[in-house]
């Protein structure tokens, strides 16, 4: 009964020592990306009796609500962050003016031009145009880039919320800040050059991290503040040239091709109607003519596209055609020069018989001065 008594009471000794064995135990803690090797090194040249809470780098993970507590989390709390981006095409009459307009209205309203240009897809003038402008005048940019077409072909817009990412990355800038000055603490403690070249390379790890993370957030802070509109613009006016392969010298009969250079703007497909201005006309797009009578042309061409905009340009005196062989031409011919050559000798005719009087003064004045010579002459010889 004795000995059963004496185990009881150290069973007893026993349960009451073991919770204050087990609290005196150091705690497993969860260290930074630090190796484990340096950590106990540099903790192994501490005093056992007061171990330094920096070395462990123990970092306890941060509440959410702890990270955007205060002023500034309230102000995000409060006012959302919305990307919003609008994509439009327009059609309209002329594409650089409509650009330049744009262009304009982005710089009243403080904003700017990403990018633009201007290029044909085939035979139609095309353009684009990126702009931005502050978040709060998004819907008047739209509304006037609305107002400069002549028809808009498509319209979307999009809004995205990115404050819970802007709110995420803030807490993750706020962690890596705080592992980087552990890191700091540390490098302060170390002795070993293998330590510190360790400690080294993770604080230009986590100062790598850091800008990222920076970048990240100005970058939400941008799009949020300022809204990206891209406009595509087609044209709808048109511009047109043409060209024939003969203009001058041409005999009556002889062939003449007439082509499109140039289509600017509309929508294909085009229709053509040719005026030769000898009262014959032609829908093809590249007639080919003959004038049966000679004189001095004036062509037009009317391009109408698919939507019915016209388009006309007129060339006055375009074409000239001379006669061409016949007995009736060479005879007329003929005649013409001979009264050409009537007229230029009845033109003398009528100078000679106008300036007689000067004739006759000059002839006599010549006359009486070459009898005077002659008698002076004669008057030294003898």
């Amino acid at each position: 009964m004795k000995m059963l008594m004496v185990i009881i009471g150290l069973l007893l000794v026993v349960a009451l020592l073991m919770p204050v064995s087990c609290a005196s135990a150091p705690a497993k803690d969860e260290s930074m990306s630090v190796p484990s090797y340096v950590i106990e090194e540099m903790a192994a040249r501490e005093e056992p009796s007061a171990p330094s809470p920096e070395i462990t780098l123990k970092i306890p993970p941060a509440e959410y609500g702890e990270l955007v507590s205060g002023d500034v989390g309230q102000a995000w709390a409060t006012e959302r962050m919305i990307v919003r981006t609008g994509d439009v095409w327009l059609v309209v009459n002329d594409v650089p003016v409509v650009i330049d307009q744009i262009t304009g209205m982005a710089d009243g309203f403080d904003g700017y031009v990403v990018s633009s240009r201007v290029w044909k897809e085939g035979e139609r003038l095309v353009g684009s145009i990126a702009i931005r402008v502050p978040a709060e005048h998004f819907d008047d940019s739209m509304r006037a880039i609305r107002g400069m077409a002549v028809e808009v072909t498509s319209e979307s817009t999009t809004s995205k919320d990115v404050t819970e990412e802007y709110v995420d990355l803030s807490a993750e800038l706020k962690n890596l800040e705080a592992t980087e000055e552990q890191y700091l603490r540390l490098m302060e403690k170390a002795e070993e050059v293998d330590d510190m070249l360790s400690i080294q390379r993770e604080l230009s790890r986590t100062r790598g991290e850091i800008e990222q993370t920076k970048g990240r957030m100005q970058y939400l802070e941008r799009t949020s503040a300022t809204s990206l509109i891209e406009v595509r613009l087609e044209q709808s006016s048109l511009g047109i040239e043409f060209t024939a392969d003969k203009r001058r010298g041409l005999k009556e009969g002889q062939n003449i091709r007439f082509t499109v250079d140039q289509i600017a703007g509309g929508f294909p497909p085009y229709s053509y109607e040719w005026d030769f201005g000898d009262g014959d006309i032609s829908t093809d797009e590249t007639p080919t003519h003959a004038y049966r009578v000679d004189g001095s042309y004036t062509v037009s061409l009317t391009v109408t596209d698919d939507r019915g905009n016209t388009a006309t340009e007129i060339r006055s005196d375009y074409i000239t055609v001379i006669p061409g062989w016949s007995p009736g031409s060479i005879a007329r011919g003929a005649w013409d020069g001979m009264v050409t050559f009537g007229h230029v000798l009845a033109n003398i005719f009528i100078w000679i018989g106008i300036f007689s009087p000067v004739w006759i003064v000059i002839g006599g004045v010549v006359y009486w001065w070459r009898r005077y010579r002659r008698k002076k002459r004669a008057e030294k010889e003898s």
